[in-house]
């Protein structure tokens, strides 16, 4: 739940459903329907490996057929839970019609007859569409709707939204703050060595702020060049201050002593939750920030070659 809850992206503002006037089916023959809807799809369902055109027309029948039966048969099981699945598939693919079809499962969702834990999975799949639209207000009102149905279910994923919230809030202001041209949010914090390491500390250098990490493959990459790099103008007042988003302590001092990183390097070992990371809306690495001699961000993201020429201006100035 989780998982799926995490992975989602959504922007489409939600679509109103057009409910046709057809004779309602009796039980059996809805759920022969039903039975012979979800062969249909089953023969379209993507094997190993399948290309993007298989994957696309798996999802464009299954909205077609699971959203229009669901439409003929509101307030049943079989109504619910073709909405309920055809939303849950819509939301694992990042589909833009995902918050839509879970919007429809809530909507046709029978007051009996079906697992109340599904139709909260539906209304917690709203809330994060909602939220992911920056609709704070429709999102909490989704999650209310848990509540009666599953206290249990409302206390963990209120928990979870209030996280993502607190992490949206934060990233939003990270990217206020965080501009070329401004002054960053403060550092100062004990380096893996124990010694007290700040950004004010570096006023009158230029400085690099380096986000990285062992496991990740391109900042390894990188660091030949932002050693050269540091040990041609350290000496001219460049200065580098490494944020590692590692969480093996020995994995990270040991890549440290090997590979010669003479500059201090702050870590909390909590990975993608590392704070300081969390604070400055990192959500890639490696990502870096160059500030002047005054302490102000002149460039954001620079690597290679375009890094070395930024900083050689700064240190002229």
């Amino acid at each position: 739940m989780k998982n799926a809850l995490l992975v989602c992206a959504l922007f489409l503002s939600v679509c109103s459903w057009a409910v046709e006037d057809k004779k309602p089916l009796a039980p059996d023959a809805r759920k022969r329907e039903y039975e012979s809807l979800q062969k249909d799809l089953e023969a379209l369902q993507p094997g190993e490996k399948p290309s993007r055109e298989q994957i696309m027309t798996y999802i464009e029948a299954a909205m077609d057929k699971m959203g229009k039966f669901a439409k003929e048969n509101p307030q049943t099981p079989e109504g619910f839970e073709a909405a309920a699945n055809t939303a849950s598939l819509l939301f694992q693919a990042q589909h833009p019609k995902s918050l839509e079809f879970a919007l429809l499962a809530t909507s046709v969702a029978p007051t009996a007859g079906v697992d109340v834990k599904n139709v909260g999975m539906c209304w917690a799949m709203v809330a994060q569409g909602r939220l992911n639209n920056g609709d704070t207000k429709g999102s909490k009102e989704a999650l209310e709707k848990i509540k009666p149905l599953n206290a249990e279910m409302y206390e963990q994923i209120s928990k979870q939204f209030k996280e993502m919230e607190e992490g949206m809030a934060s990233e939003l202001a990270a990217k206020a703050q965080l501009q070329v041209g401004k002054e960053p949010f403060p550092i100062a914090e004990k380096d893996i060595e124990g010694k007290d390491v700040s950004i004010a500390g570096f006023k009158g250098k230029v400085l690099i702020i380096d986000f990285w990490a062992t496991w990740c493959g391109p900042c390894m990459g990188e660091l030949p060049n932002l050693q050269k790099l540091y040990n041609a103008q350290h000496a001219n007042g460049l200065e580098v201050l490494g944020i590692s988003l590692d969480q093996d302590e020995n994995a990270l001092k040991s890549t440290v002593k090997k590979r010669n990183m003479t500059w201090p390097i702050v870590a909390d070992m909590k990975g993608w939750q590392n704070a300081i990371a969390q604070k400055w809306g990192v959500r890639s690495i490696p990502a870096t920030f160059v500030l002047d001699k005054k302490g102000i961000i002149r460039h954001i993201g620079l690597r290679g070659e375009e890094l070395a020429d930024a900083v050689a201006k700064l240190l002229k100035e």
